[in-house]
């Protein structure tokens, strides 16, 4: 009761004072620090726990892992000073906007990178590439079949795509956690008992034990049956699989309701600014789990943008920081990149790959993602150039 009335007491006195703020504070995400920042914090410090993602570390000004009392004398100091500690770069892009041009790039070595852009463009399979820093378009080109434009087969870029809907659909209570096993999410009885052995952590990580048995376009056009009676061996161990990565699409499909670009429609891509996509569907309608979503590359890339971003479209988050973290964290060897979720790492690089080099590749600790679009059926020489200037070459500029 005493503590009750203490915060009672220090919301009243605040009640009338506010000042404008987008990041310490902020209790409720609404880009303001007022006396809802305090009702809000005073709401979770009474085991309500409402608080979470970006506005959690808001809230835990002193950054102890926990939002209690302290925290909202800190706020109520932070209203009564008219403190700030925020800059712009703290508030989330609105990812359905469309980007914003940089134009004061002489911070870093520009020309180096017109130069790296002009030996990329010269070369046959390339098609375009986008640099984007600070959530700006610093570096752009495209040449030969490319074009802002262009729309194309992203090609297996789509797995990030579905790991980021399978995210969606978890947070959402549409599914239980990676953990459970696809048994509980499939609905039909397909007298397959392998299903009570592997997880949904085991397609998004390539490692089902399934065998590849269904060459493009013939996997996404099999009834769920087919799918899960392929030829396995036993789970856990890396190996990349168009067939069993396409039951993230039934899955999907069978918790929701809703066919993958449905559900997409609905809770991503309005978010990300991307209108009316093409994307191959099969059985039941429902979309192709590993490839075959046609974007074109400042659409493509927002998808790494939004996980820069923890989640968040500007202040609505729609992707929580949990699944972000655990989707581009070392889950599993490959034998050479790490893998997370449907995504590839680098050590502190996250990146999207598609078949010739659709690639988006997402540097946290630089603020730095880029997207480049290829020729499909480009040869391996070609790949290995691109991925020593994306990995490489372009981001030692920004250091």
């Amino acid at each position: 009761m005493i503590k009750n009335n203490f915060l009672l007491i220090i919301s009243l006195i605040i009640l009338n004072l506010s000042y404008s703020q987008s990041c310490n504070g902020d209790s409720n995400n609404d880009s303001i620090v007022n006396v809802l920042d305090i009702i809000t914090a005073v709401t979770h410090v009474l085991e309500e726990d409402i608080i979470s993602g970006i506005a959690y570390d808001n809230t835990d000004l002193n950054n102890d892992g926990s939002i209690d009392i302290l925290d909202v004398i800190a706020i109520t100091s932070l209203i009564l000073n008219g403190a700030s500690t925020c800059e712009d770069l703290d508030i989330p892009l609105d990812l359905s906007l469309g980007w914003e041009i940089q134009e004061d790039v002489s911070y870093f070595n520009y020309e180096s990178l017109e130069n790296t852009m002009d030996e990329l463009s010269n070369l046959s399979s390339f098609y375009g590439i986008i640099v984007l820093h600070n959530g700006k378009i610093v570096g752009e080109r495209y040449n030969n079949s490319g074009g802002i434009d262009v729309r194309y087969n992203i090609w297996s870029v789509t797995k990030s795509y579905i790991s980021t809907l399978i995210g969606q659909a978890i947070d959402q209570g549409y599914l239980p956690n990676v953990n459970t096993t696809l048994n509980n999410v499939l609905s039909d009885d397909y007298d397959q008992d392998y299903l009570s052995e592997i997880t949904l952590k085991n397609v998004l990580t390539m490692s089902t034990g399934y065998y590849d048995f269904y060459g493009y376009p013939y996997w996404f056009q099999q009834p769920t049956s087919n799918l899960v009676n392929m030829p396995y061996s036993f789970p856990n161990s890396f190996y990349y699989n168009n067939s069993a990565c396409h039951l993230s699409s039934h899955i999907l499909y069978y918790a929701t309701g809703m066919t993958p670009m449905e559900f997409a429609e609905e809770n991503l891509f309005p978010y990300i600014g991307i209108e009316n996509p093409y994307w191959f569907s099969g059985y039941n309608g429902i979309n192709d789990g590993s490839a075959s979503l046609h974007l074109n590359l400042r659409e493509m890339i927002k998808l790494g943008q939004l996980y820069l971003q923890n989640g968040y479209s500007g202040n609505e988050q729609i992707l929580s920081t949990t699944f972000i973290q655990d989707a581009t964290t070392f889950q599993i060897n490959t034998g050479g990149f790490g893998y997370g979720y449907l995504w590839w790492l680098d050590n502190e690089t996250y990146i999207a790959i598609g078949l010739g080099g659709q690639l988006i590749a997402v540097f946290p600790e630089l603020n730095l993602v880029i997207g480049t679009n290829s020729l499909a059926y480009s040869s391996q020489s070609y790949q290995n150039q691109l991925f020593n200037y994306v990995l490489s070459v372009i981001p030692n500029l920004f250091y």
